[in-house]
């Protein structure tokens, strides 16, 4: 799902994108970062906290200018900057979505705990009260009123969180039950994901076809190379390790790896990685936004041999081609890699 007016991109469905895009089509939308404030609105303005975000006190801070986040620079380990400032949050893209619980500032009143709700789920009224690309609405808990808000107005409910810090008086029935329900909710909203979270991990990946050697399609060759052309390292038979990963093999530190037919080693040499499919052990993961992937069940030193990208080896109309094709489709999950100038491994 592509941002009609920026690079900006998110999965499709409502996990990734951020609260506030205007939806245009199922795969076109205009992100948040074009909101723009009216003026005259007050509650379009932008508002920082009073207190620091690490260490809960007030004083000098630091102030982002994208969301109300404030921080004392000492806390940072940075000096005061000169200009604009955004926190790490803001700089990372990160953004409020569907079904977070927030802390809101509306008007003079003190911040209050709210979930963001998705406009189709909020009553009619609500629905057409005036808002801007860039808005959403949140639902205040205790008072159970709805009201349009931004990002610069917003910042995440943490766990455990009761109001202490924001509101040094003493606290009414309402914003008292307003807390039971958002500790509540988030609790709800934290255990659904993580059940979500262990049925997607319990689940297996879709079939695929296991090669253990690149494939070849159309008019794409594969040429062997002659054996009195490959290199010979000078290792000898007798070391511990012959063309070992710390020994001084001309091979491997031209990051060639030895031919079984041509290096002095035979069967004892330690640079055939790829021949012999010496991959550390691995396992198949679901990742979060992220599909299917593998992890190391080991460390891997700095240098070492990980794996080989093994697949279909095609020619650059193939390539294009499919890419067409997947465009068309709304295919998203593939992977081109161009290993010389003519084929590309898919």
């Amino acid at each position: 799902m592509r941002c009609l007016r920026c690079p900006v991109a998110y999965h499709t469905g409502e996990m990734c994108v951020a609260a506030g895009s205007e939806m245009l089509t199922p795969t076109t939308t205009i992100c948040t970062n074009h909101f723009s404030p009216k003026k005259g609105y007050s509650h379009h303005s932008h508002v920082n906290v009073s207190w620091c975000f690490v260490c809960s006190k007030g004083g000098q801070l630091l102030c982002c200018e994208s969301c109300p986040a404030a921080f004392h620079p000492d806390c940072l380990n940075i000096a005061m900057p000169d200009g604009s400032w955004f926190c790490n949050d803001c700089r990372a893209g990160k953004k409020p979505k569907y079904r977070d619980i927030i802390w809101v500032k509306l008007g003079n009143y003190r911040w209050w705990p709210a979930e963001i709700h998705h406009p189709r789920n909020i009553p009619t009224n609500i629905q057409h009260l005036r808002h801007e690309i860039g808005e959403f609405p949140v639902f205040f808990f205790g008072s159970k009123d709805y009201f349009w808000t931004h990002q610069g107005r917003v910042f995440p409910y943490m766990e455990g969180d009761r109001g202490s810090r924001f509101q040094k008086t003493g606290i009414g029935k309402v914003f008292k039950n307003a807390l039971l329900e958002a500790e509540t909710r988030f609790k709800e909203i934290k255990m659904e994901r993580e059940a979500k979270e262990t049925q997607e991990n319990n689940r297996k990946p879709p079939p695929y076809k296991y090669i253990k050697i690149n494939k070849p399609c159309g008019r794409v060759q594969v040429y062997t190379a002659d054996v009195s052309e490959i290199p010979k390292c000078n290792c000898k038979p007798t070391d511990e390790k012959p063309c070992g990963f710390e020994s001084e093999c001309l091979n491997r530190m031209l990051m060639y790896e030895c031919h079984p037919q041509v290096c002095p080693n035979a069967e004892r040499c330690c640079n055939q990685d790829f021949t012999k499919r010496h991959y550390p052990e691995t396992k198949i993961i679901k990742t979060a936004g992220k599909g299917w992937g593998l992890v190391a069940l080991r460390d891997i030193k700095k240098g070492e041999f990980v794996n080989e990208y093994i697949g279909e080896l095609i020619d650059e109309e193939e390539c294009r081609s499919r890419i067409k094709y997947y465009q068309e489709n709304d295919i998203t999950h593939f992977y081109m890699l161009t290993i010389d100038k003519v084929p590309s491994l898919v």
